[in-house]
C-alpha cells in the first residue's frame, strides 16, 4: 500500500514553496515527518505529485532528507488544476489501494495506521467498492486565528461519509469557529457557527484503484474559468456520497493535523514539532529500558 503525497501546490497564501520549509529542529519540512511515519506504520512506498517547474527542487530535497527503505516516485502534474487531478496523475505508480495526503499537512502515524489497517483488515473485493476518510476535530487542525479551508463532514449512522463540503473557516474568540461553504457567494453568503469537535476532512484518504476512473471522468470535462478555478477532490467524492454511488467509510482520529498556509503558521508548527521530537526520544528511551529488563 502506498502513500500518494500531493505537493504540486503553488503557496500563494504562504509566498513561497511551501512543501520544502524548514519548519523541524534541524531544518525539516512537514512532508518529511509524514513519509516517516508513512514508513514507520508498514506502507510499501511513497508517490509524490509535483508541478514539472519544482520537479527538480523537491527531487533534490528528497535525495538529501529521506532515508527510507521503501521506493519513491516523483510523478509530474501537468498544468491542470486542482487535487482530484493530481490524484488521477498518480494512476500509474500505484498498484492496489492507495493512501492520499497533502505535503504541507502533518499526519501523526495513528491516523495514517487508521488507513494501513482498514484495508489490510479486507478482502480484495470488500477493498474495491469502498472508500475511506480519516476525520479530525476542527479544533485540532487550526493554528491561528487566520482564514483557512476545511471539509466540513457530515456522517451517517454506521460510519458512513453522508457528505463533505468545502468551507472558508476562521477561529472565534470563544475557541468556536465561523464556517462559510465555499460554494455560497455574493449575497447567498451563509456564515455557520462551527463547535471545536466538528469533524473535518484533512485531505487524509484511502482509496481503492476505482476512484481512478471517477476522478477522470469528473476531470475530463472540466474546463478552467480563471486562475483560481480549480476541481477538489473532496468536491468529487462529496458529488457521488451525496447520490449513493460511492462508499465511503469514516475513521476518527484524535491526533492533531497542523500545517503551513500561512508564513505565521511556520514558529507555531515548529514549536509543535519540538514536543512531537521530544515525546518521540522519551517513548524510544521506555521501550529501550523495558528490552533491558526483558
Amino acid at each position: 500500500m502506498k502513500l500518494v503525497l500531493l505537493a504540486a501546490g503553488h503557496g500563494r497564501r504562504f509566498g513561497g514553496l511551501k512543501q520544502v520549509a524548514p519548519v523541524g529542529p534541524r531544518g525539516e519540512a512537514i512532508m518529511d515527518y509524514t513519509v516517516r511515519h508513512a514508513e514507520q506504520v508498514g506502507y510499501d512506498g511513497v508517490v509524490v505529485v509535483v508541478r514539472e517547474e519544482i520537479r527538480d527542487e523537491i527531487a533534490l530535497h528528497i535525495d538529501s532528507r529521506w532515508d527510507l527503505a521503501i521506493p519513491v516516485e516523483i510523478v509530474v502534474q501537468p498544468a491542470r488544476p486542482g487535487t482530484a487531478y493530481a490524484v488521477l496523475c498518480a494512476r500509474p505508480a500505484v498498484d492496489g489501494c492507495f493512501a492520499v495526503a497533502n505535503a504541507d499537512d502533518l499526519y501523526e502515524p495513528d491516523a495514517l495506521a487508521l488507513i494501513h489497517q482498514h484495508f489490510a483488515a479486507r478482502s480484495a473485493s470488500q477493498a474495491r467498492d469502498e472508500h475511506m476518510l480519516v476525520a479530525y476535530e476542527i479544533g485540532k487542525t487550526v493554528l491561528t486565528d487566520a482564514e483557512v479551508k476545511r471539509g466540513i463532514c457530515r456522517v451517517a449512522m454506521g460510519g458512513r461519509l453522508a457528505g463533505v463540503a468545502e468551507h472558508t473557516v476562521c477561529l472565534r474568540q470563544d475557541g468556536d469557529f465561523d464556517g462559510v461553504p465555499l460554494a455560497s457567494v455574493g449575497s447567498a453568503r451563509r456564515e455557520t457557527r462551527l463547535g471545536r469537535s466538528t469533524p473535518v476532512s484533512m485531505n487524509l484518504w484511502g482509496f481503492s484503484e476505482a476512484i481512478f476512473d471517477t476522478l477522470e471522468a469528473a476531470v475530463a470535462p472540466f474546463e478552467p474559468d480563471g486562475p483560481d478555478s480549480e476541481i477538489l477532490l473532496p468536491q468529487v467524492v462529496g458529488a457521488h456520497v451525496a447520490t449513493g454511488s460511492m462508499a465511503v467509510h469514516v475513521a476518527f482520529t484524535a491526533s492533531r493535523c497542523y500545517g503551513v498556509t500561512h508564513r505565521e503558521d511556520v514558529p507555531l508548527v515548529r514549536d509543535h514539532l519540538e514536543v512531537v521530537e521530544s515525546d518521540a526520544l522519551a517513548w524510544r528511551g521506555a521501550t529501550s529500558d523495558l528490552d533491558a529488563v526483558g
